[in-house]
């Protein structure tokens, strides 16, 4: 079960191909914290987040969802997707899963945001993206701008069928 995407003031929405739109992102707390393994450090502030995970959203082919709701004070997201124009690298792209977790502080606003995409070889090539798109813009260093070679992404988690996702 999705949402449809509805654009809204704070944010804007670089992924209208995607049936799912993550509303925590229009309630961002100004020092919101974004970490995760495709940054060497941490995206600090609503402005910077906006911008980062409006683009990342858009290198995202689809997002099938596993899962994504709220647990207790938590709000969880569970999927997987394929990296737009990873086709250069294998015929059927490279396939990226992630899992986020969202917190919210005590005014309930997004106040942090831990990513873990995987495998390791996906994660490199979406941060190389990054970086190709932002430049030093978050800093020169923060994402990874090396080459990431045919053998890394020859890994693939993908282990068959992808449990259909669950309901809220």
């Amino acid at each position: 079960m999705t949402t449809p995407n509805k654009p809204t003031d704070g944010s804007k929405n670089q992924a209208p191909h995607l049936d799912y739109y993550p509303h925590w992102l229009d309630n961002l707390a100004d020092d919101v914290i974004l970490q995760g393994n495709f940054a060497n450090g941490e995206v600090l502030g609503k402005e910077k987040v906006e911008k980062l995970l409006g683009f990342a959203r858009s290198i995202y082919a689809f997002q099938d969802f596993r899962f994504y709701g709220k647990r207790g004070e938590l709000f969880l997201e569970d999927y997987r997707s394929r990296i737009r124009g990873s086709e250069i690298y294998r015929p059927d792209g490279i396939e990226i899963y992630n899992f986020v977790v969202v917190y919210f502080n005590e005014a309930g606003e997004t106040s942090q945001l831990v990513m873990n995409h995987r495998p390791q070889s996906a994660a490199l090539l979406f941060s190389s993206l990054l970086a190709k798109h932002f430049g030093d813009e978050f800093g020169s260093d923060l994402f990874y701008d090396g080459d990431v070679s045919h053998r890394l992404l020859k890994h693939d988690l993908s282990r068959g069928q992808w449990p259909p996702s669950s309901p809220r």
